[in-house]
């Protein structure tokens, strides 16, 4: 089996459909190809967080203005639309992918733009007010629907998948979840995974630059590179009987990361 992960992606249409056309899981039309849709077991795992531009610099790229001001209902407007064509886009793309092939995992972002009854989040200098109530204009009925579909986690021969860590509490983004910041995990000494089923962890959500960070002494990988200017980074992950093997690609890098066998 063959996994392509691909973590924190915040709008940067171009740089995920490249991603998947370098992995030969997309076509330049945007369509999956046999790599995806075929015999062979290889399956597309994102991360979470598709919405909201990580820099007032990347919405200012996003909607083509000089500066961007999110309080100017021309430029949310034109944040929001942009931002509706690359859902729909992905989710065109989801269906025509055999069931179980392509999982989207929900970051925070991702809920926040459905959940009305959260405020604002903010990343440095800038507020996302897209589809908020008194500021931006909804999101359409059926993707919001399609995004509370998506799962808080996803477990394979072992290996955990979900957008901010190994435990339950990490991936529910309830208002505690900003005021205890669930990402701190990463810094504490200890094996988040220990008291877990999981060989290994990889997750998103905690900003990485140039590549991938290492957590939980060792057992969670932080895929977040996607959201900085050029940089993209994406995990091949090969999965046998014998163990995996995680190979690191992207804009800088091809390498392989971590290997281990079912003892270690």
């Amino acid at each position: 089996m063959h996994l392509v992960v691909v973590g924190d992606i915040h709008t940067q249409a171009g740089k995920f459909w490249r991603i998947l056309r370098e992995a030969d899981l997309a076509t330049d039309d945007k369509r999956p190809t046999d790599r995806l849709t075929g015999e062979d077991d290889v399956r597309l795992v994102l991360l979470g967080d598709l919405v909201h531009a990580k820099s007032r610099e990347r919405y200012a790229d996003l909607t083509g203005v000089r500066r961007y001001d999110e309080y100017n209902p021309r430029h949310l407007a034109k944040a929001e639309q942009a931002q509706v064509a690359f859902l729909k886009e992905v989710r065109a793309f989801q269906t025509l992918v055999p069931e179980g092939r392509m999982v989207i995992l929900l970051g925070n972002h991702d809920h926040n733009a459905i959940a009305d009854e959260q405020g604002p989040l903010r990343t440095d200098d800038v507020s996302h007010l897209e589809w908020k109530p008194n500021y931006g204009n909804p999101l359409p009925q059926e993707l919001r629907e399609w995004i509370a579909q998506w799962p808080s986690e996803h477990v394979v021969e072992g290996l955990h998948f979900a957008h901010v860590g190994p435990l339950p509490k990490h991936n529910t983004y309830d208002n505690d979840f900003y005021l205890e910041n669930r990402r701190r995990w990463i810094y504490e000494e200890r094996d988040y995974l220990e008291d877990t089923p999981y060989r290994l962890g990889v997750y998103g959500h905690t900003p990485v630059r140039g590549g991938v960070n290492i957590a939980s002494q060792g057992r969670a990988v932080l895929l977040d590179t996607n959201g900085h200017g050029e940089e993209y980074v994406y995990l091949d992950v090969h999965v046998t009987p014998e163990g995996y093997r995680l190979r690191m690609r992207g804009l800088f890098f091809d390498e392989l990361i971590a290997r281990a066998l079912p003892h270690d």
